[in-house]
């Protein structure tokens, strides 16, 4: 019993050996949104509301996106169905009333779907429809400000036929100047040549051939399974089964494109999984 009572000891004394002594030496707690540390705010985020509603091109019917599909946000659509949902953050009874260009009654609720259809068929591409949110909270211990209990927001949505995929890919020879991330002082010319017939190491076209990704001569590759998901800016594609693709050894399993509305400005993301050298590459670039 008196060896069980000394242990107990020698650890509470060492216990206070550390927390002493982490009193002048460890980093001070500087978290508000930690409960334990002194400059706690329980209304830290909750003093305003958010504003910035969610646009992105509708489901149609389909699953939602997976969380794999992290899209930039983009107000420009090529696809005539828009998802429309609630900014993130705030409170639970906060309540929503969205006007949609010239509806006779505006809509309410945190999210839905509009096909504009038959408004974009009349002539209505390459146009704004503007999308005003009229978002309403009662007062709270941390709403104290009466003006800032109906929150008005508008942003004007565009609808184009143009593709910016498509016309990037339609291009017979791109060249974009920049970096790869992971080595931004050494400057290269990244060049991206459309192959519409013939063959390249066995690979018949159409291809798209990528000359100046490290470690590669020439990157090309085809016959994979994959699933795409994409807005007027951002296209992400995911390849469920990177060990079938064409030629072997090059295990690609994201390819991600993000590009400036005029193409003079790009990020091109591939991720690889092993056997493969390197396990991603991140160029950035401007157009020549």
């Amino acid at each position: 019993m008196k060896v069980f009572k000394n242990i107990i000891g020698i650890g509470l004394i060492c216990c206070l050996i550390v927390m002493y002594s982490c009193k002048d030496d460890c980093p001070p707690c500087d978290d508000p949104t930690n409960p334990d540390c002194e400059n706690y705010d329980p209304c830290y985020g909750k003093k305003t509301i958010n504003s910035f509603f969610k646009v992105r091109p509708g489901d149609r019917g389909f699953p939602p996106p997976e969380e794999w599909c992290d899209l930039i946000p983009c107000d420009t659509f090529n696809a005539s169905s828009v998802r429309f949902d609630a900014p993130d953050g705030n409170p639970d009874n906060s309540t929503y009333e969205w006007q949609i260009g010239t509806e006779a009654e505006p809509r309410v609720g945190k999210g839905f779907e509009v096909d504009f259809s038959n408004y974009l068929s009349k002539g209505n591409w390459e146009s704004h429809i503007t999308v005003t949110l009229t978002i309403r909270t009662p007062m709270n211990s941390c709403l104290v400000n009466p003006q800032d209990t109906i929150v008005v927001t508008s942003r004007d949505l565009f609808f184009t036929e143009e593709s910016l995929f498509y016309n990037i890919r339609s291009q017979k020879h791109l060249k974009y100047s920049g970096f790869f991330t992971d080595n931004k002082d050494n400057k290269i010319v990244l060049e991206f040549i459309r192959m519409d017939s013939g063959s390249f190491r066995g690979l018949k076209a159409p291809i798209l051939l990528t000359v100046g990704v490290p470690g590669y001569d020439t990157l090309a590759v085809k016959n994979c399974s994959a699933e795409g998901c994409t807005n007027y800016l951002h296209s992400i594609t995911r390849v469920s089964n990177p060990e079938s693709c064409e030629p072997k050894g090059i295990h690609l399993s994201i390819t991600e494109w993000i590009l400036s509305a005029d193409m003079n400005r790009i990020k091109v993301i591939w991720e690889f999984t092993p056997p493969s050298s390197r396990i991603k590459y991140e160029f950035i670039g401007e157009r020549l």
